[in-house]
């Protein structure tokens, strides 16, 4: 495999969703944007480092592809990568997250979305 082919198993596509995350430590709660999501996890900008292994409750709003709606994809995931990889004062972090709990229809709900994304005339 060359360095230039996709690793991940979930296929990504750009999407700007609304995203709830409950941060650690009794830091409370963030409403942030993702910059990508797939089946197994997001991307998405924060201005709060968190560190990777770092557990997060994540609440994502997506479209509902039958209809006029939003639906709330609630899953909670881990942090796999932050860049910048150290706390800078001033600084715009992007966080990956793998998801660790997605129920059921949840995933359903997120996956409908994302072919959505792919092919919107569907």
């Amino acid at each position: 495999m060359t360095d230039s082919q996709e690793r991940r198993g979930a296929r990504r596509v750009d999407a700007n969703l609304k995203l709830q995350v409950a941060l650690p430590a009794g830091a409370g709660s963030a409403a942030l944007e993702t910059i990508n999501i797939s089946s197994s996890g997001l991307y998405f900008r924060s201005d709060r480092f968190l560190e990777p292994m770092t557990k997060l409750a994540l609440e994502l709003e997506v479209a509902v592809p039958d209809g006029d709606g939003t639906a709330l994809v609630p899953c909670e995931g881990l942090v796999v990568r932050s860049e910048p990889e150290v706390a800078q004062d001033g600084a715009e972090y992007e966080v990956a997250v793998f998801f660790t709990h997605i129920a059921p229809e949840a995933r359903r709900v997120l996956e409908r979305h994302i072919a959505l994304l792919l092919d919107p005339l569907a």
